[in-house]
């Protein structure tokens, strides 16, 4: 199956044949793939070879070597660069993905203190939450919660199911954000998560808190996104 001849190296080349297998669907998520051992004998090549080529695949998040187990095919991740702007529906479709939402909540609701005084309110004071479960081919990646001033009680007319609010608010409204401030934290999936990320009660997870600036500088919305890391990966740049 390998082109020993070839100027490309083994691993890369078992590396490409298992991604082909997954992409195809003849090796799907939570299958075992096989052993080191019976993958050196199918490939004729040695066994580091062959780890070479699991690391790297386990490197770019399309398996999981579980200790004790062997190495499984993981769940479709979701790339998402915390460095940059761009909304989740932007950034399924730049990696071939389908994106999606269904509303949790869209409510009038009394904002705690710390998100009032970052939106630039009065304590206490109302607010507008948006609450939704954001899929990626159908995946369930992200429960979004984001709380905006009284003054945008019109998003309440609006079900934003499977539709962008960062489109909406930038074609209709004439708002774009600027930038956005976050901090990144962990957290334990409680029962409601956990149903709705289909993972099990107390899973770790990862949570995002941002404040989002519109072009004048204003404070737009408070957000939280909670998100199931093993289906999600953030990545970052950073410039000298």
């Amino acid at each position: 199956m390998l082109d020993k001849t070839s100027a490309k190296p083994l691993y890369i080349q078992i590396e490409e044949d298992l991604e082909q297998q997954i992409a195809s669907g003849l090796l799907k998520p939570g299958d075992r793939i096989p052993t080191e051992d019976e993958m050196v004998s199918k490939y004729g090549v040695s066994i580091i070879t062959v780890r070479r080529a699991v690391i790297e695949l386990s490197k770019r998040g399309l398996l999981d070597k579980q200790q004790g187990r062997g190495t499984f095919v993981r769940d479709t991740q979701f790339v998402r660069d915390s460095s940059s702007l761009m909304s989740f529906s932007e950034s399924c479709r730049n990696q071939g993905m389908t994106p999606g939402a269904r509303l949790l909540e869209a409510a009038l609701v009394d904002l705690d203190e710390k998100t009032a005084r970052s939106l630039g309110l009065e304590y206490p004071s109302k607010g507008v939450l948006l609450s939704r479960l954001r899929l990626a081919d159908d995946n369930p990646v992200v429960i979004e919660k984001n709380y905006f001033g009284p003054e945008y009680s019109f998003l309440l007319e609006h079900s934003f199911n499977n539709s962008s609010l960062f489109a909406f608010l930038k074609e209709f409204c004439g708002i774009s954000i600027s930038r956005s401030d976050k901090e990144i934290s962990l957290c334990s999936a409680r029962p409601d998560e956990a149903r709705q990320l289909k993972v099990s009660k107390d899973t770790p997870l990862i949570m995002i808190r941002s404040t989002a600036y519109d072009q004048n500088g204003q404070p737009l919305y408070v957000g939280t996104q909670i998100m199931n890391g093993r289906r999600f990966t953030l990545r970052f740049r950073q410039g000298l």
